[in-house]
């Protein structure tokens, strides 16, 4: 099966519906229509949703343009016909892998976990943001790295969907949310290890809230990595948090998101936009919300600990861990809020184009 495009098109596709997409929301809010106004079609995105999962889960397999989609392949490939067997570490994508090897092909295997990718973010923007859960999930499918991480580190971006689940539940008050979040985390950490921080840091903004000195720590990180930023690497390493941390150069590092190494003062830019809006919106504009506050805390402490490991090869690593949630983070207090005492509307549209325009631009250098 060769896929349902010819395979050098699949990107600049990507891009052209995500241009196409954010411009069309672009001249609905700017014309004045409210948000979650059922009328301005948003049903759309959830369209784009359903045919991104079919047409990117039965891509091609193709090392060049899809990264480890030929790995992952090849190692489904070695599964077929094999007795089960059991593995030490990150178990339920071993099992998902082994029982799809045994009764599909290649082809459906990886449309599985497209769905898996896709379906619990729709999930999660659903439950999130119930007035605005296909906009949300634009800045999501918009996002820098959502296509490469459904395409190339496929794992890791299911692992972190599933993550993004876990935080809908666990911004639930009720107690079944909690049970659930926890169940969700722990068959993301099961398909790989590396959502151990981000699981942690949930658990940390569980109980500790205050938003202003958890900006003051990100701040921090970036001292930090200037001073001493190889100490720092050496430390994380040292833990075993992922035993490919150690294994990782330049020469291996997901060149379609990091293509030099050092200190980008570009990502920390870009990470930095959702805190920026935050500190705006909660000391600025005094927006009061429990949800919106623990959602931007566990972002700002997973994003620490990425801008204190900015200089190492392998920090894309790091960096997805606090990036999948930046959707999120950006578009919960647009979405739900009028953050903005003129012009609200017009100007979460321009915020939408910025986010959409990055991803973009940053696809040509």
């Amino acid at each position: 099966m060769s896929g349902i495009l010819p395979v050098e098109l699949y990107y600049p596709i990507y891009y052209f519906v995500s241009a196409f997409l954010t411009i069309y929301y672009y001249l609905q809010l700017s014309k004045g229509n409210g948000l979650g106004n059922k009328k301005n079609g948003y049903g759309i995105v959830l369209c784009y949703a359903v045919i991104f999962i079919i047409i990117v889960g039965l891509r091609p397999i193709s090392g060049y343009y899809f990264g480890d989609t030929s790995n992952y392949a090849v190692g489904f490939e070695q599964l077929q016909g094999t007795p089960f067997f059991d593995v030490e570490d990150e178990r339920i994508f071993h099992y998902l892998t082994w029982f799809c090897a045994q009764t599909v092909d290649v082809h459906v295997y990886f449309l599985i976990v497209e769905i898996l990718y896709i379906v619990p973010v729709l999930i999660a923007c659903k439950k999130i943001c119930p007035t605005n859960p296909e906009v949300m999930m634009l800045f999501f499918m918009t996002a820098f790295s959502f296509f490469t991480y459904g395409t190339n580190g496929i794992r890791n971006g299911m692992a972190c969907s599933l993550v993004i689940l876990a935080i809908a539940y666990a911004s639930d008050k009720r107690f079944i949310g909690k049970i659930i979040a926890a169940v969700l985390a722990f068959i993301a950490y099961g398909c790989h290890k590396s959502t151990a921080l981000p699981i942690l840091c949930i658990i940390v903004c569980s109980f500790y809230k205050n938003s202003k000195v958890l900006t003051y720590f990100w701040i921090l990180s970036i001292g930090i990595s200037l001073v001493a930023g190889g100490s720092v690497e050496a430390f994380f390493t040292s833990l075993g948090f992922d035993d490919r941390m150690s294994t990782y150069s330049s020469s291996n590092v997901d060149e379609s998101l990091f293509s030099s190494t050092g200190f980008r003062w570009d990502f920390l830019l870009y990470s930095a936009m959702p805190i920026v809006l935050g500190w705006y919106a909660i000391f600025k504009r005094e927006i009061v919300s429990e949800k919106y506050s623990y959602l931007l805390n566990i972002y700002i402490l997973c994003n620490a600990f990425w801008v204190m490991m900015i200089r190492a090869s392998y920090s894309n690593r790091f960096a997805y861990l606090s990036w999948f949630i930046y959707p999120i983070v950006l578009a919960y207090p647009l979405l739900n809020f009028k953050v903005f005492k003129k012009g609200n509307n017009q100007k979460v549209a321009l915020i939408l184009m910025a986010h959409t325009a990055f991803t973009i631009i940053m696809s040509f250098m």
